[in-house]
């Protein structure tokens, strides 16, 4: 059957969300009755509808913003430099910097007060209900000064080029202003994209609009969902869903990464195939430390230690190229099942809530699927559970967490 991104008016209850959406992986736009309630919907955009510079330009003028010319192509990227929002806002009041766009911007964490008082005062936004369970955000706000939400405000002609999200996570993206136009490919296209020979390295084709047949030569196969989101709508991109975003006219709009017990299965997978994809770019350095220790001359040396270093090398490139590694993952997953199973944990209300266990699959699922992932993991043979430093502790928590009594319907659906 041909995939689809339906449009749908009112927004689903958790329930529905989770059947028709989240377990399916399917795409959807949703009307604006989702995020009526925010305060951006009437501070952000002028009566006509147009974004009010005046008003963003007064607020938020002063933080710096990482600014993307569209008009250049760095690898699979654009340009990139930071400078203060009031200068890249004067220049589109110009009339200039029509190829400008400011991406990835944590105005949300920026505007974090000393207080959970303050932080009320300066809300814009609240992720609404279907989005709350959020493995992500939950951990990187208790324990980094990092966060997977962002604000992109970009001039008319602006894109994002042909991506997937990291480690394949879920995005969600509201349009407060101003219209997009998205290309979607379901996961099951992903072969098509690739440049002839560089499908090890996942190189897929930039710009959806103008594709090099010779280059990507199965790509005229592929058969994207082209959908235009209006103001006010929010659309979910599924886990894995390769997608490319351009601005129709001038846009502002708040979107975040996420993942949770549902999607947990591929990101694991991605994990994988990362680590693997690290691994074969490093073949020689891998060579050298294991020759290196050969040659050493040391009557008992230790199997274990060119093996330690290696993984600590792998590790630390997939860390540096993708965001986060292993150990990331896991203590993502052990915050996660503290707070679904309410034991002690870190976390900060006026950071990030606690999500309600009614917005969260069955805990037997969530167990389910996590000890699916972590008996894989615990075989692996690269042994990254023994060699690096800290992990086992925290597979030991998950392993206590998850306990012995997992339900006798873990194997069940939701």
């Amino acid at each position: 059957m041909e995939a689809e991104c339906p449009k749908v008016l009112h927004a689903p209850s958790y329930e529905q969300f989770l059947s028709d959406y989240l377990l399916p992986n399917k795409p959807v736009i949703i009307g604006p009755s989702l995020i009526a309630s925010w305060p951006a919907c009437r501070r952000w955009a002028r009566e006509d509808g147009r974004i009010n510079w005046k008003y963003l330009k007064a607020e938020y003028g002063h933080l710096t913003v990482t600014v993307a010319d569209c008009s250049t192509r760095e690898f699979s990227d654009q340009h990139r430099e930071t400078m203060p929002f009031r200068e890249v806002v004067s220049l589109w009041e110009m009339g200039k910097g029509q190829s400008f766009y400011a991406k990835d911007w944590h105005l949300a964490r920026a505007l974090l007060g000393a207080s959970a008082e303050e932080t009320s005062h300066n809300l814009f936004y609240t992720t609404p209900n279907i989005f709350r369970d959020d493995w992500m955000n939950a951990y990187y706000s208790a324990h980094t000064e990092d966060d997977f939400r962002f604000v992109y405000v970009g001039a008319a002609g602006t894109f994002t080029p042909l991506h997937r999200d990291v480690y394949t996570s879920y995005s969600w993206s509201t349009n407060v202003c101003g219209r997009k136009r998205w290309w979607l490919f379901p996961p099951e296209q992903t072969p098509l994209l690739f440049r002839k020979g560089g499908e090890e390295h996942l190189e897929t084709a930039y710009d959806v609009r103008d594709v090099d047949p010779a280059q990507y030569p199965l790509f005229r196969q592929a058969s994207p969902i082209v959908i235009d989101q209006e103001a006010g709508e929010t659309i979910f991109v599924p886990s894995g869903w390769y997608h490319q975003v351009e601005n129709l006219t001038d846009c502002i709009s708040i979107n975040h990464n996420w993942c949770n017990s549902v999607n947990l299965p591929s990101l694991y997978d991605s994990m994988c195939a990362k680590v693997l994809e690290v691994e074969h770019a490093l073949e020689d350095v891998r060579e050298m430390l294991e020759s290196n220790q050969a040659t050493s001359g040391s009557a008992n040396p230790d199997p274990d230690e060119w093996r330690a270093e290696w993984v600590a090398i792998v590790q630390d490139v997939v860390e540096k190229d993708a965001g986060w590694n292993w150990s990331t993952f896991w203590k993502m997953v052990r915050h996660a099942l503290r707070l679904a199973m309410d034991r002690p944990c870190a976390a900060e209300n006026h950071l990030w809530p606690r999500t309600p266990r009614e917005l969260m699959p069955p805990l037997y699922f969530v167990q389910h699927r996590v000890r699916t992932c972590m008996e894989d993991f615990i075989g692996r043979p690269q042994r990254e559970l023994d060699l690096v430093p800290g992990l086992e502790e925290v597979i030991t928590d998950v392993r206590e967490l998850l306990g012995a009594n997992e339900s006798k319907n873990a194997h069940g659906d939701v």
